[in-house]
């Protein structure tokens, strides 16, 4: 029992450790509070300017940004609202729009000058003392709000009373929030040091009550049209204004720009086909359900269509370089402009003259189309750029389009970007090749000339006068070209004082056209005619022959023939025992011609009577 009751007194005289780590922790939070008192923290709100950075944007002539806010400053009435408007200006332009012209507007509310007087005014009406702090707006609807009856809530029924019972929440262990002690924020007492307040490095703007941060992105582009055409490599478009301009958007300002370019046909002879549509467009040369060898053989006109695929408008206009004009600029939804009159009795009657650029400005929406209806006008090419023993002619050409950055024409030098669009028209005339059928006997006497384009000789040999056989040789007459060659044999005349060479032309020969006889000398050949690769050499050479029918080859078309060669067959009687050597011409109309110069000798010999052997 002795044992039992000194345990219980010891129990009563242990304390309770419970309690009086509670009373520990309030007697550390009394004494924070104390150092607190003596130590305050002083917390400032810092509402002056960001400092200034160099924007690359900035205006040149002032340095500013290139924004403009008007009006510059508003006062908002009681529920009353303000209307603020943000200009940009472009300052620089950019290659692509990425959100280049990034700002922050910051509004910073203030009281007004005439707050504290009616502050005071307030005061006086309510009752209340002049020298009494009072932060409440006057309004309208005051004196209504104030003469309201005291509504005491805890006077109500408890199914309509709104006031909600207190629920005891768990009491937390102060240990869980004591906060934690910096060693140099500490006395030796215990008690936490003085720190002086560090003064701020600007002065904040007192007097700011409230702040409202818009975000501002925009940009400005380069205008730039797209073209739905592959580009060329060897043609460049005409560099930026501006590289630096390039350089902002992240683009290389070195690398060239590529533009598109498109083609027209011209022929020197109106193909059938194109005769009744001579200001149409893309003619085939082939006949419907024909042979398609000719290809395109005219393309006088074609469609230029340029799309807007920026999310702004674009303003711009056009005007073209070369032999080349403009006949129509249509958008959709709008009249079209229509620059040259397409009627064809203007166009024989008048003389065509090189095209004034178009001074009318045209505004692309965004996803809209502007169509360019471009023509090639041979009649404007220089009568010096043709060369008559040439068979195709290329010219050159250009279609700008302008985008001026400025409204208004009336400023002098205004920047002016530009786009280009190449024209490359090829005029093409036909041309025709004589190719003598080989002859063992008597092509191996000849020397044909080294040269291409030198006329081809075509040797008899020795022929009695009155033969009893007629001595033939074949030529074959090709069209080099897709356009139709009109052809007519003619006899050119060797002049007296013309200096030929011996070796071919004998000066002492008769030129006696009479004694070669021609059985086709005119006619019309489309062309490209059917040749093919000889052996050992990269010369085109037509069959000798036909093709047997153990090769395999496809069906051909109904008009097909008319692209073989014309076989051509050439007799010589001599009259006389001479020599006779006589040059022809297969003249081409607007074309090249093809020269052969038959020879032959004449004899009064009966061992010089002609026996032809033909292939079995």
């Amino acid at each position: 029992d002795e044992e039992d009751e000194e345990e219980a007194d010891d129990e009563d005289n242990m304390p309770d450790q419970g309690h009086g780590r509670g009373r520990q922790d309030d007697h550390e939070l009394q004494e924070e509070e104390e150092s607190d008192e003596e130590a305050p923290f002083q917390f400032k709100m810092w509402t002056a300017d960001p400092p200034r950075v160099q924007d690359p944007f900035a205006l040149l002539d002032k340095e500013e940004l290139p924004l403009r806010v008007e009006p510059v400053e508003a006062i908002l009435n009681a529920h009353g609202s303000a209307v603020f408007t943000v200009s940009m200006m472009a300052s620089k332009a950019t290659a692509t729009a990425d959100g280049h012209y990034h700002y922050k507007l910051v509004g910073k509310g203030r009281f007004t000058e005439d707050r504290e007087a009616l502050l005071a005014a307030a005061a006086q009406e309510g009752g209340l003392d002049g020298n009494m702090h009072v932060e409440r707006y006057v309004s309208s609807s005051s004196e209504q709000v104030k003469n309201l009856p005291n509504f005491h809530i805890e006077e109500l029924d408890a199914n309509d009373s709104d006031v909600e019972t207190p629920t005891v929440e768990p009491e937390i262990p102060a240990t869980t929030l004591k906060p934690a002690r910096l060693e140099m924020d500490t006395s030796p007492s215990g008690k936490r040091a003085s720190v002086p307040a560090r003064p701020l490095t600007e002065e904040p703007e007192q007097d700011v009550i409230s702040t409202l941060v818009l975000d501002c992105v925009g940009d400005v582009i380069i205008p730039r049209l797209t073209v739905d055409k592959t580009d060329d490599p060897a043609v460049e478009d005409y560099p930026y204004l501006d590289p630096s301009e390039v350089e902002l958007a992240g683009a290389e300002a070195a690398k060239p720009l590529l533009c598109p370019v498109f083609k027209f046909m011209h022929s020197a002879v109106t193909h059938p086909e194109a005769a009744r549509t001579e200001l149409g467009g893309t003619t085939h040369g082939g006949a419907p359900r024909g042979a398609q060898i000719p290809g395109i053989v005219s393309c006088l006109m074609r469609h230029v269509t340029l799309t807007n695929r920026n999310a702004c408008n674009i303003s711009c206009r056009f005007r073209i370089e070369g032999p080349f004009r403009i006949i129509e600029i249509s958008q959709v939804g709008r009249f079209p402009v229509k620059l040259v009159e397409t009627s064809n009795k203007t166009r024989r009657k008048s003389k065509i003259v090189p095209q004034e650029p178009c001074r009318q400005v045209f505004v692309v929406g965004k996803l809209e189309t502007v169509t360019l209806q471009v023509e090639f006008v041979p009649e404007l090419v220089p009568s010096s750029d043709w060369v008559q023993t040439q068979i195709d002619h290329v010219f050159r050409g250009n279609l700008i389009a302008e985008y001026p950055r400025e409204a208004s024409e009336d400023l002098p030098d205004i920047p002016t970007d530009l786009q280009r669009i190449h024209l490359v028209a090829t005029s093409r005339r036909p041309a025709v090749r004589a190719i003598a059928v080989p002859h063992a006997d008597f092509d191996r006497l000849v020397q044909q000339p080294g040269d291409p384009s030198g006329p081809v000789i075509v040797e008899f040999g020795r022929v009695h006068v009155e033969s009893s056989l007629t001595r033939r040789r074949v030529i074959l007459l090709l069209n080099m070209t897709n356009v139709l060659a009109r052809w007519q044999l003619m006899h050119v005349a060797r002049k007296k004082t013309s200096q030929q060479s011996l070796e071919v032309l004998d000066a002492k020969a008769i030129d006696d056209r009479e004694a070669f006889i021609f059985d086709v000398c005119e006619g019309e050949l489309r062309g490209p005619s059917k040749d093919v690769l000889s052996l050992d050499s990269d010369v085109r050479m037509p069959r000798w022959f036909p093709v047997t029918p153990a090769l395999p080859h496809a069906k051909q078309q109904s008009d097909e023939h008319l692209f073989d060669p014309v076989k051509i067959t050439i007799a010589f009687k001599p009259r006389r025992n001479e020599r006779y050597v006589c040059r022809f011409r297969m003249q081409v109309d607007a074309g090249i011609s093809a020269d052969i110069v038959c020879c032959g000798h004449g004899s009064y010999s009966e061992h010089d009577d002609c026996m032809d052997f033909l292939e079995a």
